[in-house]
């Protein structure tokens, strides 16, 4: 049996950084776990540009709709720099990601949270430039050379997968800086992932966190023993 990787999947605020941290804590008593971030941080990136003072939410509000158009199939992506850092946002996913192969290497169980996929471009984790339209050589390379690199992560099948499932008044309550549209898009699309055929444990996230936190350790202990 090879050694566990062990994801949390979801949207913000179905608890993911928390249960993960806790998790790996609560496995290390008793094999040596390792805890690897997947996700590309830009959201909170955002959410601290905007508290810049002076120019914080103007500067914030052109990224954002940079970002939205890189979201959004056909429309096209506004610029060779704009498409720069979001690649770079997705090495930096694959450079993270190579830590999760570097401690399973070592037999080092691993939790991850969030995990890649590439069911769906410009959202929940999958490929930021494969989405939005360009007739730019050096986009398209760049776009191509992501799309191999998110190949390569998913063809890395976790040991599990857990879907901490939520809804939006619960997710608005817990994350009540974040934009609610986002966080409804971000739930349907969650709910509508395979990651290829990967084992997939939902667990309601909506319960208290004790309940939750329960609920996973029982389930864990399928995948790991």
């Amino acid at each position: 049996m090879s050694t566990p990787i062990i994801a949390f999947i979801g949207c913000d605020g179905s608890g993911k950084s928390t249960l993960s941290a806790e998790i790996t804590a609560f496995l290390n008593t008793k094999r040596k776990t390792s805890l690897v971030y997947l996700g590309l941080g830009s959201g909170d990136l955002g959410r601290r540009i905007q508290k810049w003072p002076v120019i914080g939410k103007t500067l914030e509000r052109i990224l954002s709709r940079k970002a939205k158009k890189i979201r959004t199939p056909g429309e096209r992506v506004p610029g060779f720099f704009t498409a720069l850092v979001v690649f770079m946002f997705s090495y930096k996913r694959f450079c993270a990601f190579q830590k999760v192969l570097k401690a399973r290497s070592k037999n080092i169980q691993v939790v991850t949270d969030r995990y890649p996929q590439v069911e769906l471009a410009g959202c929940c984790d999958g490929p930021g430039l494969s989405v939005a339209a360009t007739n730019n050589p050096l986009i398209k390379w760049l776009a191509h050379i992501e799309q191999h690199l998110y190949k390569k992560m998913v063809s890395v099948h976790p040991t599990v997968i857990f879907f901490l499932d939520v809804d939006l008044q619960t997710a608005i309550s817990r994350k009540s800086d974040h934009n609610p549209d986002l966080l409804a898009e971000k739930i349907e699309k969650t709910r509508s992932l395979s990651f290829d055929g990967a084992r997939i444990e939902k667990i309601d996230a909506r319960k208290d966190y004790a309940i939750v936190k329960d609920n996973i350790i029982k389930a864990i202990e399928k995948y790991i023993t």
